[in-house]
């Protein structure tokens, strides 16, 4: 019977866990932002530190192989920490500067890299000479004469971001800064990550540096999953870094899938007797990928086997799947988007909601442009599902009286007939059904492409199809939609457009409105979100 070995297991669920909420933020993010993207690459630089952990000290390939791996993978015990370092930086300084990067960031990547190279071409950190077996199974490399300079560096930059991130939470706590619950919480929970990571990385140096055998390594290795473990459930219940999206059944769902296929996978290859620690981790980074990286594959893939069009309209259908895994949450997407402020409810700290109230250009353009956005998906649902305004508080007061169940599906359906009366509002009182005057140009420019799906282009090819089968028919004169259609055609192309902008700001005012009488009657303090980075 195989017996399971901790030291090697560890890792290689270590190296699986990094590499999967690394894929699943770049993935499921609403936009890319710094802070984003640091933590997207510091998620991979920690996979590869378990990943170089499990090949360095396996045995199979010879105790000089697994050496010179480690003499060779020296970096990744310097980098990740600076980029955790950098994290911190971002969310400290989040609203307050656009810089990437502060002396301090500089100084420590500066200071990884110099120990890096150090470490890679000397025996100062380690004595890479001196190396052997570990009770004959794990590659032993003894600490170098310079290694209390290692630890004093991992001290200070884990110890920095730990600062970082404790002094944004009390800052947030003792209200210096206005915010969310929500944003306190997801702070709180990266300070108390902040402290796990610091605690396994300084057990690992001191356990090296004291060959103190009273704890094996893997123990250190579970404080570095569990600080992993408070970042990814920040992500699942509060949407830091993927746009403030609820995406907790996405997060179970995915998670499950990926530890369902790796037992599968597992559970084969023990029954073969094939449970190497090369094996596992090849199944392990194979099986994330595939799960995290699936529709990208197929993307390629429709690229050689459908037309652009059929493409599109497969690229739209997973995503309408992929989006439908998430509640609908408006003020991060429209604030990791347009800049918006957000407020949160004091029941429900995933249900946000647009802080419309607030005067400003700036707001108002952002709430506009959203507006116009959903009015042109009016007939393209995969496009509609994902509108940032599925979250106003008027459509989930109609999702109420209607009964219905809180999803993307029924809010998208009750926006669109939400814009549909608004559209409505802005037919002229006329004895007439459509007419082509001055008092009808607003109505007419939405309605007719994205009610009846009639572009501008197409208008003039619609009313003559419409005029010949009246001819046909034996009629003269022609109907009140052929008459708009012509004169649809006959508009100016930037007349056209700009009668549209100003039809759906016309909406949006109304929209706004009717949104803020549903508004409590004291406002919050507009709110940052953590996306800002």
């Amino acid at each position: 019977m195989p017996t399971i070995d901790l030291l090697v297991l560890v890792p290689i669920l270590g190296f699986g866990a990094f590499l999967w909420v690394g894929l699943f933020i770049i993935t499921r993010a609403t936009v890319q932002t710094p802070l984003t993207i640091v933590s997207f690459i510091g998620m991979l630089a920690q996979a590869a530190y378990f990943f170089i952990r499990v090949l360095a000290d396996t045995t199979e390939e010879g105790l000089q192989t697994g050496i010179l791996i480690s003499r060779f993978s020296w970096w990744a015990n310097c980098i990740p920490v600076a980029i955790w370092f950098h994290m911190s930086s971002l969310v400290a300084r989040r609203g307050k500067s656009k810089a990437i990067l502060t002396p301090a960031v500089t100084f420590f990547y500066t200071a990884g890299l110099f120990l890096s190279f150090i470490g890679t071409f000397s025996d100062l950190f380690l004595d890479y000479s001196g190396g052997g077996l570990d009770k004959g199974k794990h590659v032993y490399v003894g600490v170098g004469s310079a290694y209390e300079y290692y630890m004093l560096y991992l001290a200070l930059v884990t110890g920095a971001a730990l600062v970082n991130f404790g002094l944004t939470f009390y800052r947030l706590q003792t209200g210096k800064e206005a915010t969310s619950t929500a944003i306190k919480t997801q702070v709180g929970l990266l300070t108390i990550g902040a402290g796990l990571f610091m605690v396994g990385g300084v057990m690992l140096a001191i356990k090296f540096k004291f060959v103190i055998n009273s704890f094996p390594d893997y123990v250190a290795y579970i404080f570095l999953l569990g600080g992993l473990g408070l970042f990814g459930y920040s992500i699942a219940q509060y949407g830091m870094l993927v746009g403030g999206k609820d995406t907790r059944r996405d997060f179970a769902y995915s998670f499950s899938s990926l530890l369902i296929m790796n037992l599968l996978y597992s559970v084969v290859l023990v029954l073969l007797g094939l449970n190497s620690p090369i094996l596992g981790l090849a199944v392990v980074g194979l099986v994330t990928l595939n799960n995290a990286l699936y529709d990208w594959g197929r993307e390629i893939l429709d690229r050689f086997f459908f037309s652009k069009d059929e493409q599109t309209a497969r690229s739209e259908a997973r995503n309408y799947a992929t989006t439908l895994a998430s509640q609908p949450v408006a003020t991060h997407e429209i604030q990791a988007k347009e800049s918006l402020p957000i407020t949160v409810t004091e029941n429900n700290h995933t249900n946000h909601t647009s802080e419309l109230a607030i005067a400003g250009k700036e707001n108002e353009k952002a709430f506009n442009d959203a507006v116009r956005k959903a009015i042109t998906s009016l007939k393209n649902p995969p496009q509609l599902i994902q509108s940032p305004l599925l979250g106003l508080m008027l459509v989930g007061k109609r999702l109420k009286q209607q009964g219905l169940e809180d999803n993307r599906l029924n809010r998208a359906a009750i926006l669109k007939s939400l814009f549909i009366e608004l559209l409505e509002r802005l037919r002229p009182a006329e004895n007439i059904t459509y007419g082509t005057t001055d008092a009808w140009r607003y109505y007419n420019v939405l309605y007719f492409p994205y009610i009846r799906e009639v572009s501008k282009k197409q208008a003039y090819a619609e009313a003559r199809r419409l005029a010949e089968e009246r001819r046909k028919n034996g009629i003269r004169e022609p109907g009140e939609i052929e008459k708009v259609l012509e004169w649809l055609s006959e508009v100016d192309e930037d007349t056209y457009y700009k009668w549209q902008r100003r039809a759906s700001d016309t909406i949006a005012s109304i929209l706004r409105e009717e949104e803020v009488r549903l508004q409590p009657s004291e406002n919050p303090q507009p709110l940052s979100a953590l996306e800002r980075q």
